[in-house]
Order: structure tokens, then sequence, then C-alpha cells
């Protein structure tokens, strides 16, 4: 006889069972699910106005100034705002036109925001001193607090961006400024910088660069073509660390330098292929040719005025058609002072105290003829002074009587070899400058046929040597003195530098 099974009692706890494996079940799926819920809230917050007014909030936080934005335009993942602009309490001012990004979703994923293709139509940066009174904000959260506590732990903290562009780009600070120029910054990535601090490369394609430097025969500040300029923001200071410039179309040149945003500057510039005409008036263009080469170092600090030094050499300079040139020519009997080629002309020039200009290290060589070393300062108005050494060779001064051995007689140690030297201070104006060579010459050279020649050839001597630079009545005066004449020596003597002086001049008249 069959027993009958009785039926099984199921256990009232096994329902648990079931619940805690669906529970189990769904917590999986839940965390499998959440990069997906956290992009799509993330997606519909950004979208939001919420998400406009925390993120100048989150900015103004940051910088201790203001941001307005404009509303922000998504189609897909691409975003464009019409206007922004924000203020800081350093003294930056930003305005930006047509702002356009694109952002990565996927990349909260991997706990980064990623932002490509950023860039602006226009970007206008302006530098004003920074506001001494405003204090700094502590750094802000905004951006997490807008979200639910739950969410905000998988919200990222890195932010990842491919560059910047913007297709016209200017920036001014303390009168120097770039403008029309296309700006690209480089990557940036938090992840890879200290808190609050950042650095990105960049570069600078076409445009124009405003130096606060007018040059002298200029009406207006330089201004300079940009080819290309490699540089480094941080968030204290702008570094150039190399650029292409030109001027004009034919010179060109290179730049570099830090600004810092506290306000101190400093550059180093060469140029090269300077036409020597730029600089110079009407009457000199006549007589100067050639072009300048060299190297500036500028400086200043906000508040203060700008520190420059400038290195210059002329290349290819050749000085003609000069009466001064001529009559040496003549005086001389060497053709070579007609157009006289400047195998050396270089100076230093810096601003003087008094608030003019001074040229230091003055040289200025033609190979063969003479030397000139010394200074010469520029001051306010019109009036110059000058202290020179000019060194000419034998064969120079062998015509000149007496200049060999009672002018050009003393010795410059530091100069080159085979020159006779003399010693030359320069007064007067721009416009009429005075010099003390010429009565010196004319004096030696009176000296020299009194003394010096035999009176069989004075008359020999008159014509050859004075006639030809002093005229009929002057080369009369030798012979004259050795007649024993005291009122016409007496004449000579008073009149001597005026007349040297009209047939020498040292600069030409305008």
């Amino acid at each position: 006889m069959r027993r009958r099974s009785s039926p099984r009692r199921s256990s009232p706890f096994q329902w648990l069972w079931w619940l805690g494996g669906v529970l189990f079940i769904a917590v999986i799926i839940v965390a499998m699910a959440m990069p997906a819920l956290v992009v799509g809230y993330l997606q519909s917050f950004v979208r939001s106005e919420s998400f406009r007014v925390k993120l100048e909030e989150m900015i103004e936080s940051k910088t201790g100034g203001s941001a307005k934005l404009a509303d922000i335009q998504w189609q897909d993942n691409a975003a464009r705002m019409n206007e922004a602009s924000i203020e800081t309490t350093s003294g930056l001012q930003i305005e930006a036109v047509g702002v356009h990004a694109a952002l990565d979703f996927s990349a909260i994923r991997r706990g980064s925001w990623s932002i490509q293709s950023a860039g602006a139509d226009s970007l206008i940066v302006t530098k004003h001193p920074a506001n001494a009174k405003a204090t700094r904000s502590e750094p802000s959260r905004t951006d997490e607090n807008a979200l639910p506590r739950w969410l905000s732990q998988y919200v990222p903290k890195a932010t990842a961006v491919d560059g910047f562009d913007a297709e016209r780009f200017t920036y001014s600070q303390n009168g120097w400024q770039v403008e029309g120029t296309r700006l690209h910054f480089g990557r940036y990535n938090s992840a890879s910088t200290s808190q609050e601090r950042f650095s990105f490369p960049g570069t600078l394609e076409g445009g124009m660069l405003c130096m606060p430097v007018t040059p002298a025969g200029q009406k207006e500040p330089l201004k300079l073509d940009i080819g290309r300029a490699s540089f480094r923001l941080t968030d204290e200071k702008l570094q150039i660390s190399e650029s292409t410039l030109r001027w004009k179309d034919r010179s060109k040149g290179t730049l570099r330098g830090i600004v810092r945003f506290g306000g101190e500057w400093q550059m180093f510039a060469h140029a090269e292929q300077v036409p020597a005409a730029e600089f110079l008036s009407e009457e000199w263009q006549k007589h100067l040719s050639g072009h300048f080469e060299g190297d500036a170092e500028l400086s200043g600090a906000e508040g203060q005025p700008m520190n420059w030094k400038v290195d210059v050499a002329l290349k290819n300079g050749v000085l003609s058609s000069l009466p001064i040139l001529d009559k040496l020519a003549t005086y001389t009997r060497m053709e070579r002072f007609k157009r006289l080629a400047l195998d050396i002309a270089t100076a230093t020039v810096n601003p003087h105290r008094s608030g003019g200009t001074r040229l230091e290290k003055i040289v200025i060589q033609s190979n063969g003829l003479m030397r000139l070393e010394g200074t010469l300062t520029l001051l306010p108005g019109d009036a110059i002074e000058g202290d020179f050494m000019v060194g000419v060779t034998p064969e120079t001064v062998r015509s000149l009587p007496g200049a060999q051995n009672r002018v050009f007689i003393e010795s410059n140690p530091k100069g080159p070899p085979g020159l006779n030297w003399a010693h030359v201070k320069v007064t007067g104006t721009r416009t009429a400058p005075q010099e003390d060579l010429s009565s010196r010459l004319l004096g030696a050279a009176g000296m020299s046929l009194l003394l010096d020649t035999p009176g069989s050839i004075m008359n020999q001597a008159s014509d050859t040597l004075l006639k030809p630079v002093l005229g009929q009545d002057a080369a009369k005066l030798p012979s004259q003195i050795l007649n024993g004449n005291t009122k016409t020596f007496e004449e000579g003597v008073k009149n001597g530098a005026d007349l040297i002086n009209k047939v020498i001049p040292l600069f030409p008249g305008k």
C-alpha cells in the first residue's frame, strides 16, 4: 500500500530571499545605469537657465569681479552664446562676441568635462589698474550645490579643453596694444595644474602690434605687423617666447618678453633692414643713406615712466653731398671725402635725466681716413652737448698745415693704432651746432705757415692749401703776416674762427 506524500510546506522567509535577489539585481542595474543617468541629468541641467545663472555666480566667485553671460543656445552638443563679459579685481576686462563650444558628454563617464572646438568670433581683453580695495572671494562650489547630493559625487572634478580660437583678438595694457590678430590657445587640463592656477600655450597670427614708443623722425607711436608670435599665458603673466614682426613691408624684427599682470613688463626687440630715411629730417635724407640694425630693451611698471635702451648700427652707411666733405676733399686732396663710406657707425641710445636723449658709445669710422668716438646729448628743446675724440690717419692730415703736430696730438689708448687723435667739444643747437676743432685747425694752419713753412714757398702754400678753401682774400693772410702787418695779424686771429666755420660746418643747415 502506497503512502500518500504530504505537501511541502514553504518557508515563511522564502519570499525575503526572492526580494533580496530582486533588490540586488536592481542595484546592479542602477549602478550600471548610473553613468547614463548622470549624463542624462547633466545634459538636461546645462541646457537650463539655472546653469547659465550658476555659471555667472561661479565666475564671479572665482574672480572676485562680475560676469554677464547671454542666453546659451544649444544644438545637439554644441553651444553658442552671443555675448559674454567678465571683469576681475586684478583689472582684466574681457569682452567676447560669438562664443561657441562643444561638450563631449561621454567624457563625463571618464571623470572629466571635455570641451571641444571652443572659440569666439571676437575677443577683446583690456588690462586696467587693479582695484586695491577689492578682496578675492573663496572658490565657489555652486556647480555641485545646484545638483542633488546623491548625484554630486559623480560630477567630474577635472576640465579638459582641446584649444580655443578667436578670429579677431585685441589686447591693451599700459600703451601696448595687439589688434586684429588671430588667437589660438593650446590644450589645457585642470588635472595637471594646481588649484586656481592655469597655463595656456598660444600663438598669434597676423594683425598689428602698437608700442608706446615714438621714434625720432616719426609722428606717431610705432606700429608693427605681426607675422607669428608664440607665448604662454598663466594666471600671473604673459610670456612671449618668440615672434616675427615687420614694419612698412621692408623692415623685419623679433620680439620677446614678459608682461606681469601686477603691472610690470619687460620687452627685448631686434630689428634689421630699417631704412635710415625713416628717422631722418628731410635735409639729412639728402646726405645720409643706409639702413639701421639694432637691439632694444624696454621696461616699465604701472604708474612709472618707461625705461629704454637701444643699441643701433648703421649698415652700408654713406655720407655725401655735404659742404664739409667737399671742402675736406679739396683741402686734403682726398676725393674719398666727397662720398664718405661709413664702415662702422654704432651708438647706444637711452633717455637722459634732463628729459632729452643721450647717445653713448658713438663710433663712426671710415677705414683709411678717420674715426670718431664719444657721446652726444640732445637736450630738451634744440640744444646739444657733445664730447668726442677724433682720430685721423697721417695721410689724411698730411696736407693740413700744423694739424699733425699742433692739433691731432692727443692719445687714445682704447682706440685703434695708427691714428692721430684730437679732443673735440660740440655745443649749440641741432640746427646750428658749434665745435671747437675748426678754429684750432685754422690757428694751427696759421702758426704752421708763419713758423714752420719757409718763406720761399709761402705763396705756393697759400695757393694750394688756403685759396681753394678760404678764398683769395683769406689766402693772402699768411704773406701779409710775414710782412709785419700787425693789424692784419690781429684781424686774422679775430676772424679766423668765423672764416673756417663758414666753409667747414659740422652739420648741414636746414
